[in-house]
């Protein structure tokens, strides 16, 4: 992992190398980066999903990054995702159409509860083709640097150097 200043990352002075695969980038993108909420913000949980939601908005730092070095790479991941993610919530739906549909049956509350399930999984997995998380980049609770997690030492090298 590294650290840089957040205002670097804002003003959009990185490499044009993907940090976390080490390519040339194919495009600089903006990006919203925020940080991770505390641990201690999961016991919210138990409270109510609102409550933590408006704990952890609030405890929320964000730079807005101007270029964000983007490679094939991390394209062909976010695409993949993207994909795999509304397959399978289509295939929720249907399972919880499905199982509407024939609810006198023996298997009809089955197909809904099936279809529960993933549903919420196709959720997940399309969540998880959001920009910042496909990066690994991260700002810290303080706000002042942001977090490179997964970083190619070709990214690193170019930082050294100044390809810029």
């Amino acid at each position: 992992m590294i650290q840089l200043p957040a205002g670097q990352v804002a003003a959009g002075h990185l490499p044009h190398v993907c940090p976390r695969h080490g390519e040339p980038a194919i495009e600089m993108k903006r990006m919203r980066l925020v940080s991770k909420p505390p641990p201690w913000a999961a016991v919210l949980i138990i409270l109510g999903g609102i409550v933590y939601a408006i704990v952890v908005m609030v405890l929320r730092k964000t730079v807005q990054a101007a270029a964000f070095p983007w490679c094939a790479q991390c394209k062909a991941a976010r695409s993949r995702n993207l994909g795999i993610g509304f397959g399978v919530l289509a295939l929720g739906l249907l399972l919880i159409v499905g199982g509407i549909a024939t609810i006198d049956g023996d298997a009809g509350p089955m197909l809904f509860l099936l279809g529960l399930v993933v549903l919420i999984v196709g959720i997940v997995v399309a969540s998880r083709s959001n920009y910042q998380v496909i990066s690994g980049a991260y700002v810290s609770q303080d706000g002042q640097r942001v977090e490179l997690t997964k970083v190619d030492p070709r990214f690193t090298h170019a930082l050294q150097y100044g390809r810029v």
